[in-house]
Parts: C-alpha cells; structure tokens; sequence
C-alpha cells in the first residue's frame, strides 16, 4: 500500500520511473501497484485533474501484463 501511497502522491514521471524499474525486477508488483493506483483513482479522485497519471498508469498495467505472458 505504501507504493500506491507513493505512485498518488509522486509526480508522473517519478511514478512511472519507479514502476518502469519494479517491471524490470518483479512485474506481477508493478502490475498489482498500478492497478491499484488506477481502482484508487477512479473510486475517490477527480479522474479529471489525473488523465497523465491514469494513462501512465494504464501503460505500466499494459507492459506487466505482456512480461508476464513471456
């Protein structure tokens, strides 16, 4: 939870640094971070004020997914 604390609360590209690095080590984390980020997202923030960090985040999600079908 720390991690999502951290992706919500970080800028973008700091978020996405981070999560381009844990993809590298361990891709089912980055994957469960980002989605988790995006389901905080969309239930309590204005999604409006978050389009960069959802689509970053969507990304991350995107990229964990193809490493782990590998």
């Amino acid at each position: 939870m720390s991690n999502v604390k951290y992706l919500l609360n970080t800028s973008v590209a700091d978020g996405k640094s981070s999560l381009e690095c844990q993809l590298q080590s361990n891709p089912q984390q980055a994957l469960d971070d980002a989605q988790l980020a995006i389901d905080f997202i969309n239930a309590f923030a204005n999604t409006e004020g978050q389009k960069s960090r959802l689509a970053m985040l969507a990304t991350i999600v995107n990229k964990a997914r193809k490493a782990l079908s590998k």
